[in-house]
């Protein structure tokens, strides 16, 4: 009898116009979306390929000439590569710079993001996969369900259910199967579809940890329409009329899509805010100029102590040897004043990164009122497109810079006609954070969409037991 529950909830829908009509609105938008994000990601690699070609060029012609002095007063440009997910999650691949420059005396920060280069793209938006689940399917799901029981009750049909021997219990979960499985069925069609695009492109490679996290996005796009199929049983449930119950449902996803998360962040940066990045560089150029002083100084008193008021006393061997020793001081000194800057501004830095990491923890705690907060933090983070994979890559470059000042220390002072700097290792970064790190690190997102659903199944649960059939 529950199966055939299920059965009869499944053939209502699929005979519906509603479920024909948002069959054909999700092929057609997924089919549009991924023809849009995968010439978007064509074009940002062909922008990275051309970018990253012309900055390896210009550090191979500095090492190659020994242009020790390029690298300490200009540094070199470094270029993060389009995440292959994007066409998917574009998520703030447009927002977040691509290139950074690696500067031994100056912060990590990431310039040009897609946006500053094509600002177009920026007047709507992008249309992906992501922005059809999170708003196109979530108001298509309120569409399906909310007439689902009060709909029936209108009909005199659910009064007919309660007359046989059918527990409202396995009513109610015959209820949400159905709907499930009505709403899996375009959103399923609409990762075939992009799959196979994504599995079809030429220039895009996708690895087995790429098809992977494909299935995780779908889980989770899943998980969170179960949050609206729950709660639009529930208010369908507690309703008597149709039109009651569309427009309390259409209420709560404005509230859910637009009001929770735009007061989130503003809480969240009200109650922890966030040193802006010009107040930090104006700290790193005081210190920095506070460094530079103290070791002009302590040069100055080692010259004063060890200078020789006769040079023609001594043999020209000592004037080698003395050279050879004040060299070696001021790398000395050079190094100590430039590691002791460095750690300043990495204390900085540090401090920075750890008050955007509270605010986000805190935006993702306020957040959790609206499913969409959980799924726009898995989502970005399963896809590689959201601000953790920035703040990764940010880690790994710090130990990069200490080696990019010690190998402009250890070259500076040598002879132009013995130096040699095609010994140095540029930055490179690859990805190891594996689909289960993500996971693990979105359990709580993971949580509270469990718990919105089960918050509206037992809502719609309880209404259906205080039915009176009478």
């Amino acid at each position: 009898m529950f199966s055939h529950l299920i059965q009869k909830e499944l053939r209502h829908y699929m005979h519906d116009f509603r479920f024909v009509a948002i069959f054909v609105l999700c092929a057609s938008l997924s089919a549009l979306s991924v023809y849009v994000g995968g010439e978007k990601y064509r074009q940002q690699l062909r922008e990275y390929m051309t970018v990253s070609q012309s900055n390896q060029n210009r550090l191979r012609t500095t090492l190659e000439k020994g242009y020790i002095s390029n690298l300490w007063w200009f540094g070199y440009n470094w270029n993060r590569r389009p995440e292959v997910l994007s066409p998917l999650v574009y998520g703030l691949s447009g927002k977040l710079g691509q290139e950074v420059n690696l500067h031994a005396q100056r912060p990590v920060e990431f310039e040009g993001s897609s946006f500053e280069t094509d600002p177009v793209h920026a007047l709507f938006g992008v249309l992906d996969l992501d922005f059809i689940v999170k708003i196109v399917l979530s108001l298509c799901v309120l569409l399906l369900t909310y007439d689902s029981i009060c709909g029936e009750k209108e009909a005199g049909t659910l009064r007919l259910y309660a007359s046989f021997s059918v527990s409202r219990s396995r009513l109610a979960v015959a209820k949400l199967a159905g709907s499930t499985l009505a709403i899996v069925v375009p959103l399923s069609f609409a990762f075939l579809l992009a799959s196979a695009v994504l599995a079809l492109s030429p220039r895009v490679s996708l690895q087995v940890q790429d098809w992977m996290r494909i299935v995780a996005l779908m889980g989770v796009f899943v998980l969170y329409l179960m949050v609206f199929i729950a709660f639009g049983l529930w208010i369908s449930a507690s309703t008597h009329r149709r039109l009651t119950a569309f427009l309390s449902l259409l209420c709560l996803w404005t509230i859910w899509i637009f009001v929770v998360p735009d007061i989130a962040v503003r809480i969240a940066r009200y109650l922890s805010p966030v040193e802006s990045i010009y107040d930090m560089e104006k700290r790193i150029d005081t210190i920095r100029w506070e460094m530079r002083a103290r070791k002009v100084e302590e040069i100055g008193a080692y010259q004063e102590r060890t200078r020789v008021e006769n040079l023609d006393s001594i043999t020209p061997v000592q004037q080698e040897e003395a050279q050879r020793v004040h060299r070696a001081a001021y790398k000395s000194i050079r190094r100590k004043w430039n590691l002791q800057f460095y750690r300043s501004m990495s204390d900085l830095q540090a401090v920075r990164h750890r008050q955007m990491q509270k605010q986000r923890d805190l935006l993702s705690v306020l957040s959790s009122l609206s499913p969409l907060g959980a799924i726009s933090f898995t989502s970005m983070d399963i896809a590689r497109t959201g601000p953790i994979q920035q703040a990764r890559i940010i880690g790994v470059m710090g130990p990069h810079l200490v080696y990019l000042d010690s190998f402009i220390q250890e070259n500076w002072i040598l002879p132009s006609e013995i130096r040699d700097l095609t010994d140095f290792s540029p930055f490179t970064y690859r990805d190891t954070d594996t689909l289960g790190d993500c996971m693990s690190r979105n359990a709580f997102h993971f949580v509270n969409l469990v718990l919105l659903a089960l918050v509206g199944f037992s809502g719609a649960y309880m209404a259906l037991m205080k039915y009176d059939v009478r």
